[in-house]
């Protein structure tokens, strides 16, 4: 049997502190041309080092190894550190970090190249709360690893947790540059304040960007106005960035959704959150101005009133703003902000305010018993003061009385939920014959439901639907897919939709 052919190869210094690996190292002649595809595997490498040194002419040959004693140095200790390698990953699956460092300094003792080893220790000291000990530890291997962005975030997290912002930063900015989409450099930098992550999309999940979040609204405005964008558009991203709580933004889509839509005024949704957006951000008097503009176009409009009240009462006009939530009401009776204005008190969760603030309600409701919003409101109220049957009640008797409005019907299936009313939930859900174009959180109820009775089955395919549905944002087609793992792996039911 022909002897096995060697070839010596020299690697890159930098790269071969980085691994741990010697910076020579001998392959099999027949694996040599293989390895610009396949890379070098550190078992494949020490098993090559074994078999050379044990094995080979020249691996045995007593002048070869005098006259390379450094190499021959370097190959044994790779060999030998090999035990201790496999000791410190065992330490770190265990989170034993103590014994996990042990081993590292004893490997880099033995070889003060293995710089692979120095970053684990760095990481060990991290994990253990050394944070000044691993910060030193990530210093002296800094002509190594830079360049290399999980050092550079490794590093940005230390900085952080020392509240070193400037420092952090610089290091999540040297991993974007390594590696531009490096995520949990974006994460920090998010963290930090410095970046915003965006759905350009917001039922597409391909389309998160990050941006600068001191120029969200600038660089948005720019990507919209390169072509011809529809008010349905523009209300849709004003509806995402209103969440997201970007005013600025959100006064962008709605002044783009009023001229899209053409006329003499734009859809009541864009009207109302360009006001809202205006006062949040502290626009008052142009907020005010906005209000009365657009009720001389639209004076029957509950939210214009309401708006106009808010810009009033921000402005100390508190007189002014009390006519204009009446006004508001007498437009719509069940309009829920200006009844929550009129007579809830400020703190909502007060028990005794809402108490005290039930006679007032209760007699305006009947007032108005054609008013779903003002059952509605009214129930929310019975709920807080712990009347939970008569809440259910009259969230039953709303729904009757708009039986299209699916925001009203997923809050009353909400409450049922909470007390575990499933069987009742269901029952309900039945009434309707329509329920895969209903809106998102009925079916989330629904699925929750039966998730919460055992019926996975069917709470599986519900939540799948819910997966699938492209109309619905990202975000909730994600909690959807999660809740279907869990249903899979046989984990905790679902969050409730709201």
């Amino acid at each position: 049997m022909a002897e096995q052919e060697w070839v010596l190869i020299g690697l890159d210094e930098k790269m071969a502190r980085r691994q741990g690996i010697p910076a020579r190292i001998p392959v099999p002649k027949d694996q040599f041309e293989g390895l610009a595809d396949e890379g070098l595997k550190i078992d494949s490498v020490r098993a090559w080092i074994k078999s050379f040194l044990t094995d080979s002419e020249l691996g045995k040959s007593g002048a070869w190894r005098k006259q390379n004693a450094k190499i021959v140095s370097a190959l044994e200790a790779f060999i030998d550190k090999a035990p201790l390698w496999e000791r410190a990953q065992k330490a770190f699956a265990e989170n034993d970090y103590e014994k996990a460092m042990s081993s590292l300094k004893r490997i880099a003792a033995m070889d003060a190249d293995d710089h692979a080893a120095r970053l684990n220790i760095a990481f060990a000291q991290t994990n253990a709360g050394d944070h000044a000990g691993a910060l030193k530890s990530f210093q002296a291997v800094k002509a190594t690893f830079t360049g290399d962005p999980d050092y550079h975030v490794a590093i940005g997290h230390l900085h952080m947790a020392a509240s070193r912002v400037d420092d952090a930063l610089n290091e999540m900015v040297l991993a974007l540059e390594a590696k531009p989409d490096c995520q949990p450099a974006l994460d920090a930098l998010v963290k930090l304040g410095v970046l915003a992550p965006i759905y350009e999309n917001p039922r597409d999940a391909t389309s998160l960007t990050y941006v600068r979040k001191d120029a969200v609204a600038d660089y948005l405005t720019g990507e919209w106005d390169k072509e011809p964008r529809t008010a349905d558009f523009f209300l849709e991203q004003l509806a995402y960035h209103e969440r997201e709580q970007r005013y600025a933004v959100v006064l962008a889509a709605a002044e783009r959704a009023a001229k899209a839509a053409g006329g003499d005024v734009g859809p009541e949704r864009a009207e109302l959150a360009r006001i809202t957006a205006l006062r949040l951000l502290g626009r008052r008097e142009d907020a005010l101005a906005a209000a009365e503009g657009y009720l001389a176009k639209a004076p029957r409009s509950a939210g214009g009133w309401v708006e106009l009240g808010r810009c009033q009462g921000a402005l100390g006009k508190l007189d002014d703003a009390k006519v204009s939530i009446d006004r508001a009401l007498e437009a719509d009776p069940g309009d829920l902000e200006a009844l929550a204005i009129r007579f809830w008190p400020e703190d909502p969760a007060d028990i005794q305010a809402v108490h005290g603030a039930l006679p007032g309600l209760t007699a305006f409701v009947e007032a108005h018993p054609e008013s779903a919003g003002a059952w509605r409101s009214l129930a929310r109220a019975k709920l807080v003061v712990g009347l939970t049957d008569e809440a259910l009640s009259l969230f039953a008797k709303a729904v009757a009385l708009a039986p299209a409005d699916d925001e009203l019907r997923a809050e009353h299936w909400t409450e049922l939920g909470k007390l575990d009313r499933f069987d009742e939930l269901l029952a309900e859900t039945k009434k309707l014959d329509d329920m895969p174009r209903r809106d998102w959180k009925l079916r989330w109820n629904e699925a929750e439901a039966y998730s919460r009775l055992g019926k996975k089955l069917e709470a599986r395919a519900c939540f799948t639907a819910i997966n699938f549905d492209e109309t619905l944002h990202v975000d909730v087609r994600r909690r959807a897919k999660r809740a279907v793992t869990s249903i899979d792996e046989g984990g905790a039911e679902a969050p409730p939709a709201s």
